[in-house]
């Protein structure tokens, strides 16, 4: 087996990727979600075996908050073995002007880095301790991990991580993340506002505008590959980077990788899909996890950008949540112009949605 089941994460990410053996597979847990998403996967954490991977992708709410019950617990849910998560003494690794733990910023990225110190799991061990980074030597080849699993990592790079030294302190302050806070999100998500019709040719035809955040630049994202399939997890990364990282693999829009599914980077924001990414990659399944609250993702720039890429095949687009910005795309009209089809979790509220590579 090879799949991917994105489990209800609010607007970010609660990821399991699972290989090997039906009966006995193998996991990788890529991310949280907010705090009451971790609540509604524990149980299945709990009972879980063989979790080879636990990764923080970045600091953002929507990815990091689900950790913080986790950590105030005295035993851990699960035991991975290995944790990819670039705490404050990694982004000043990268910046290199120190090889030891300085004076951490306050916020939920030092409880995550406290309760991994306190559940005395193996951190960053892939990398040897240093940064998730590209641009740390192991990364230069495919990493494996048991069961035949190989992840290839496309970000962040050591420049990424520095500037997110730079402003960790003001960011997790943004994020209303604080030593103090409750780990309950007391703030409630603004609502939501999906168009009423979709022009895909004007709204691909729109200006792209690229992501500049620090901390979605800082994104651990990779490419999967299992049984002769890759598929790509993009975490919230800046599409340049991935393109560029593509790039020195040797792809290109004249060499174009070959995925089976995309996991689009950023919930599906229009600032972190560009063409030159598309045009890189031969994919006809794409993956968005969000409940469109906060940001209003999907953004319809993105889906309008995929679907003029390759607008003569048939794509197909997975979405963990029925909502306003993802159903409206589950028009017959639009499917039977533009070649698409639209998958929905059967029960929208628990269960989340598994994709079989």
């Amino acid at each position: 087996m090879f799949e991917l089941t994105m489990h209800p994460a609010s607007e970010g990410d609660a990821l399991v990727l699972s290989w090997g053996a039906d009966d006995n597979p193998h996991h990788a847990v890529i991310d949280l979600g907010r705090t009451k998403d971790y609540r509604a996967l524990r149980p299945w954490l709990k009972q879980a075996s063989n979790v080879e991977l636990f990764v923080m992708s970045h600091i953002d709410g929507d990815h990091i908050f689900g950790a913080m019950p986790m950590v105030r617990e005295d035993t851990p849910p699960f035991s991975p073995g290995d944790v990819w998560f670039n705490g404050y003494h990694h982004l000043v690794i990268a910046k290199d002007n120190a090889n030891q733990l300085e004076a951490l910023a306050p916020g939920q990225g030092e409880k995550l880095s406290d309760g991994i110190k306190k559940f005395d799991w193996p951190w960053n061990n892939a990398f040897h301790g240093s940064p998730v980074s590209i641009d740390t030597p192991v990364a230069d080849a495919p990493i494996s991990l048991p069961g035949g699993l190989r992840l290839t990592l496309l970000s962040p790079a050591d420049d990424d991580l520095t500037k997110l030294e730079k402003i960790w302190a003001r960011h997790l302050r943004s994020q209303r993340m604080r030593p103090a806070d409750p780990d309950d999100e007391l703030t409630p998500p603004t609502g939501l506002e999906a168009l009423s019709r979709l022009d895909v040719d004007a709204l691909a035809a729109a200006p792209f505008k690229e992501d500049d955040e620090a901390s979605n630049g800082s994104s651990i994202s990779f490419l999967a590959e299992f049984d002769g399939k890759c598929i790509l997890l993009g975490a919230d990364a800046h599409p340049s980077r991935i393109a560029s990282s593509l790039e020195a693999l040797g792809f290109s829009s004249r060499n174009r990788i070959s995925l089976d599914l995309f996991k689009l980077c950023h919930h599906g924001s229009k600032a972190n899909t560009s063409q030159e990414l598309l045009e890189m990659v031969e994919c006809k399944r794409f993956a968005i996890s969000t409940d469109g609250t906060s940001h209003n993702h999907p953004n319809p720039e993105t889906l309008a950008r995929v679907i003029k890429a390759d607008p003569n095949r048939e794509k197909t687009f997975f979405f963990n949540t029925i909502q306003p910005n993802t159903a409206i795309w589950d028009n017959p009209t639009l499917m039977e112009r533009w070649k698409y089809s639209c998958v929905f979790p059967e029960s929208p509220s628990t269960a989340g949605l598994k994709i079989k590579i």
